[in-house]
């Protein structure tokens, strides 16, 4: 028997049906204990199968300072629900734009499971969906790390800010040393004593603060860049890690993660458009994100000259390094049919680095068209 094709399978077939619940009472504690327990990030919040909202723990990292006994109705949010016959490409397009790595799965209005990114990855290495694609095609080169002594706090933020879920930890040199991800961080949270040092100010007025190195994972789970990107999902699963740092000389030259693979999965979905996430423009008025998609489009109608578009991604980062105006970095994750590319760009004027990043990527998409007409005419010459 044949086997099937990812695209073609529903929820149903690899959502977990065995849910931790939250009840609408418990103490916010309590619930970071069940997250650290049950290795979750997302906790249905409700009664006798009824869904009330779900808490992240997402939230509760933007809300750290909360107490231990807060009720977890507090902090738990509505979250989208994906129904049992719904396919696997449009539950990880669901997963990419609400940015949760779990969703509940409901059956009417009673929950009946949650898919999260691991039972997606599960499902891409079962129906050997991800065979003969390389690693190179789909990681993040260069990827930003945090020392071994910076504070916990910077990791986070920087997490946050870049819409990831683990950071590379190197050493001075730039060496290896393990990874951290929110993971990794929710075991602050999950013990009192430590969640009251954390941020706090000690008797001296000093802050104190942890330190990566005291949280980090290590060693880190690693693969070469010439590995294929089956092996690296296998790997996600068997170490239940949602990153593969990738290294060269025991430095970190690229990361493929779960979001990677979500992407690819998202990019089976049969569709007319191209599916466009933007993040980091929350507080920007309506009007910018019609500019961006106008940009996109127009850019995206030439690029399809030279590959087949499926999704991208553009996350915004906005700060202020001098004065009061605001400087716009822009990360885009774009695939194709067969491989990811990566680009980034810089401004003081969002739309100038749009415009910027996006005529770098056309570029590196026509010199890697180019180079692949040169080597098939090599090939046949030879």
């Amino acid at each position: 028997m044949a086997r099937e094709k990812v695209q073609d399978l529903a929820v149903s077939d690899f959502a977990t049906t065995e849910v931790v619940w939250a009840a609408p009472d418990d103490e916010l504690g309590d619930v970071l204990g069940k997250m650290k327990e049950h290795d979750v990030h997302e906790i249905p919040v409700g009664r006798k199968g009824k869904l009330e909202g779900v808490v992240t723990l997402r939230e509760l990292m933007k809300r750290k300072n909360l107490p231990p006994s807060t009720k977890v109705t507090t902090v738990a949010v509505r979250a989208p629900e994906i129904k049992p016959d719904t396919k696997l490409p449009a539950a990880a397009e669901q997963l990419i734009t609400t940015g949760f790595r779990a969703l509940p799965v409901l059956k009417g209005k009673k929950l009946v499971g949650i898919i999260s990114r691991t039972d997606l990855t599960r499902a891409l290495v079962e129906t050997d969906a991800l065979r003969g694609l390389l690693i190179r095609d789909f990681m993040t080169p260069n990827p930003q790390a945090v020392a071994e002594n910076d504070t916990i706090e910077r990791a986070v933020h920087l997490m946050q800010s870049l819409g990831e879920r683990s950071l590379p930890v190197v050493d001075k040199n730039r060496h290896l040393k393990g990874a951290i991800g929110m993971k990794d961080v929710t075991d602050v949270f999950a013990r009192p004593k430590m969640r009251q040092r954390y941020g706090e100010r000690a008797g001296t007025e000093a802050k104190v603060e942890l330190e990566v190195k005291s949280v980090m994972h290590s060693p880190a789970v690693t693969m070469g860049i010439d590995g294929d990107l089956a092996h690296a999902a296998q790997l996600m699963i068997k170490q239940d890690v949602s990153s593969i740092i990738i290294t060269d000389k025991d430095e970190p030259t690229g990361i493929v993660t779960k979001l990677d693979l979500m992407h690819f999965l998202a990019g089976l979905q049969e569709r007319e458009q191209l599916f466009v996430e933007i993040s980091g423009l929350e507080d920007e008025p309506a009007e910018t994100y019609d500019t961006i998609y106008d940009a996109v489009q127009k850019e995206m109608r030439r690029i399809a000259q030279l590959v087949t578009p499926k999704t991208l991604s553009l996350h915004v980062q906005k700060y202020k390094p001098d004065g009061d105006r605001w400087k716009y970095s822009i990360r885009c994750r774009f695939q194709t049919t067969h491989r990811m590319y990566y680009a980034n760009h810089f401004d003081w004027d969002l739309h100038l680095a749009l415009k910027d990043l996006l005529e770098t990527m056309y570029k590196r998409i026509l010199k890697d068209k180019e180079r692949k007409v040169t080597e098939r005419k090599l090939g046949r010459s030879t």
